[in-house]
């Protein structure tokens, strides 16, 4: 056999195989996307939302049960806390107390970078003697959170290479002027430099505010940096997770509204600190902030198609840095 047909023979063979672990990791992400449950969901939403947590409102023992049962599931995933002993760190500001939760999914290989996906769980507890649950408003942004941080941590044991840490962040004081994610971009024990992306998910389970006809929609607003890297990603996000569900980037045709709706959530304080930065929402409602943001009406085969569409959109963003 000459020189330049073995040479052949071996280049096609590399093809080959790279074509078959490319294969393998496809197969993987669709595996792991496809565990994404309604009913698991639905668990884990309406324990959030029950009328024994008490709103979640920030020091309160509905706050403390959530933070004690979430940070159960993120050991059980072997998944680490983040420059910390546990997973909860406290933080106090004036006469105000309250605790975040971040626990990280190490990349595959050393990576000094990280992509932070966030969510308050913070409600506004009870008021006037009537409990706010909050189930839209935000046990339905925590639930997504939870399912991907399940979804990623299946990711290090698969085909598919992981190449950044990624922190799933539980934010508290959300209601009390962000307090919660002021608190942690400036208290990191890293440069802010090295947290590429901030993706914030703040009520997403409901379809009382679609854009158009779609209910199957998700609105994405973001600043310059992650609304342009989300719109190149989210076609083949879209195509992925099975084209069910439609990005809207226009937030009701009004960039001067997106704007100022961008500056009502946490990823505000990552977008000041130079991080891109992107909220994930289903838009307020008649619901919103009132005694009647219950579970019953949260459309969990929506929330489900989200959560795996945010999946494939993660993994994308994570691959083009």
């Amino acid at each position: 056999m000459n020189y330049f047909r073995r040479r052949s023979i071996i280049a096609i063979a590399l093809i080959l195989l790279s074509f078959t672990a490319i294969q393998a990791q496809y197969k993987d992400l669709e595996r792991i996307a496809g565990s994404v449950s309604e009913e698991r969901q639905r668990n884990l939403l309406s324990f959030l939302a029950d009328d024994m947590m008490e709103g979640r409102a920030s020091n309160s023992n509905g706050a403390l049960m959530t933070l004690a049962a979430l940070s159960h599931l993120f050991q059980t995933w072997d998944m680490i806390p983040f420059y910390s002993q546990t997973f909860i760190r406290s933080f106090s500001k004036g006469e105000f107390v309250g605790r975040n939760l971040a626990g990280v999914v190490l990349a595959n290989g050393y990576s000094d970078k990280y992509i932070v996906i966030s969510a308050h769980y913070d409600h506004l507890g009870m008021l006037g003697g009537k409990i706010y649950n909050g189930a839209d408003d935000n046990a339905s942004g925590v639930t997504a959170l939870v399912t991907l941080a399940n979804l990623f941590s299946q990711l290090r044991s698969s085909s598919v290479h992981l190449r950044y840490n990624i922190i799933f962040l539980l934010l508290d004081g959300k209601e009390n002027n962000l307090i919660g994610s002021e608190n942690f971009i400036n208290n990191l024990p890293i440069p802010a430099s090295k947290i590429i992306y901030n993706l914030n998910i703040d009520q997403i389970g409901t379809t009382f505010a679609p854009p158009g006809t779609n209910e199957n929609y998700i609105l994405l607003v973001g600043d310059r940096r992650g609304r342009e890297m989300a719109r190149a990603k989210s076609s083949s996000a879209r195509r992925e997770s099975g084209n069910l569900i439609e990005p809207d980037f226009t937030f009701y045709g009004s960039p001067s509204f997106a704007e100022l709706f961008f500056k009502t959530s946490d990823q505000y304080n990552f977008s000041k600190k130079g991080i891109p930065s992107l909220l994930v929402t289903s838009g307020i409602h008649m619901h919103t902030y009132k005694t009647t943001d219950d579970h019953y009406f949260i459309n969990y085969p929506v929330l489900a198609n989200r959560t795996r569409f945010l999946f494939y959109l993660i993994y994308q963003i994570s691959a083009s840095y």
